[in-house]
């Protein structure tokens, strides 16, 4: 026999989708963080790995020519683990030159926080204001034929489409 009842106590259902909310925002803010970051650098160089450090965290040196032309040799950590950083290999190499710092580029690392995050604030966004509604003694009856209709008619596009 199951039970009607949820497993979850009544408290966590009404703060679970606050939460989910507040958990969205936070990951948007980190891959925004991390986008400024990017764009704050002096952009992408590329280079040559001169050595390999075996020390913890692994290092890498790498030798680039900058913006005014200069060949410079940076130290970077070797976050890729030791198969990704061969000696004599050619890498990207981001540059924050006002910060004295450098490191190997690993791609864009920013969109997927972005999305999933946006994500994640749409569906605690929704979920909180249809809880709210739900715990003010609103009627969904004319809210749920219009989202069922949309649910349909968007099927249906969707159907013609592919």
């Amino acid at each position: 026999m199951t039970s009607s009842k949820s497993w979850l106590p009544e408290a966590a259902l009404l703060w679970l989708p606050l939460v989910v909310l507040i958990g969205g925002l936070a990951v948007v803010w980190t891959g925004v963080s991390m986008a400024a970051d990017v764009n704050r650098s002096a952009g992408l160089f590329p280079g040559r790995v001169v050595s390999v450090g075996v020390r913890e965290p692994p290092t890498a040196d790498v030798e680039y020519t900058g913006t005014d032309g200069v060949t410079r040799w940076e130290t970077v950590e070797n976050h890729r683990g030791r198969r990704a950083v061969v000696l004599g290999r050619q890498v990207q190499i981001r540059v924050w030159p006002d910060e004295q710092r450098a490191e190997l580029d690993a791609g864009d690392k920013h969109t997927g926080p972005i999305v999933a995050g946006s994500l994640l604030t749409l569906l605690g966004a929704g979920a909180t204001v249809l809880l709210f509604l739900w715990h003010h003694g609103v009627k969904m009856e004319r809210t749920r034929a219009r989202l069922e209709e949309w649910w349909s008619l968007s099927l249906w596009w969707l159907s013609r489409w592919l």
